[in-house]
């Protein structure tokens, strides 16, 4: 009987001992951003942010045969305090992020889905894009590509990648950083 419970222990044991990660699978992160700084992030994630419109739940919907210009459109008078009951109002959106474990990169008009586990690190290019918009943001209108080198070694060349709203964050010594991903131009990560 004794026997049976030493063989349980130290099977529980083993299982408890393989089921922690050891020190060397923390991961962690090298960034520097294209104005050269650079953080060395413990815990980096990959940080989405999304927003989400309300509908009003009592929300009509207008006719189509109400009238928008002429004799019978409604008009209000008044101070906007006094008018504020009748204009419609809107709840605020809801505002939200979430953790993504991926990475889409586009090489030749196929879409690349890349676990983040899998990087070992990943090298952004930029060029100036041709831009409409006024002179004052037109400059800093990029089209990014990236290379991904992978923990196998092989390697990834995307000639598009665009992470929308993404960033990095992780823990410094001084506190939580956060980079938004179009500022990074290398992240090495370490296991």
């Amino acid at each position: 009987m004794n026997c049976k419970v030493l063989v349980m222990a130290v099977s529980l044991a083993v299982c408890a001992a393989g089921a922690a990660p050891a020190d060397g699978q923390t991961l962690n992160a090298e960034v520097r951003t294209w104005g050269g700084q650079v953080y060395q992030l413990a815990d980096p994630s990959l940080e989405v942010l999304y927003t989400i419109m309300v509908k009003k739940a009592d929300a009509a919907e207008p006719s189509d045969s109400a009238a928008t210009t002429g004799a019978k459109t409604p008009m209000l008078f008044g101070s906007a305090g006094a008018i504020d009951q009748f204009l419609d109002k809107q709840p605020d959106p809801l505002l939200g992020n979430r953790q993504s474990d991926t990475i889409m990169l586009r090489k030749e008009g196929a879409d690349i889905r890349l676990p983040l586990a899998g990087i070992g690190a990943l090298f952004f290019t930029r060029q100036p894009a041709r831009s409409t918009l006024p002179p004052y943001v037109a400059p800093a209108h990029y089209r990014y590509s990236a290379t991904a080198v992978l923990n196998d070694g092989s390697r990834i060349e995307a000639d598009y990648v665009s992470l929308g709203t993404t960033f990095l964050r992780g823990r410094t010594a001084h506190g939580r950083v956060d980079i938004p991903w179009e500022h990074i131009e290398v992240v090495r990560f370490t296991r």
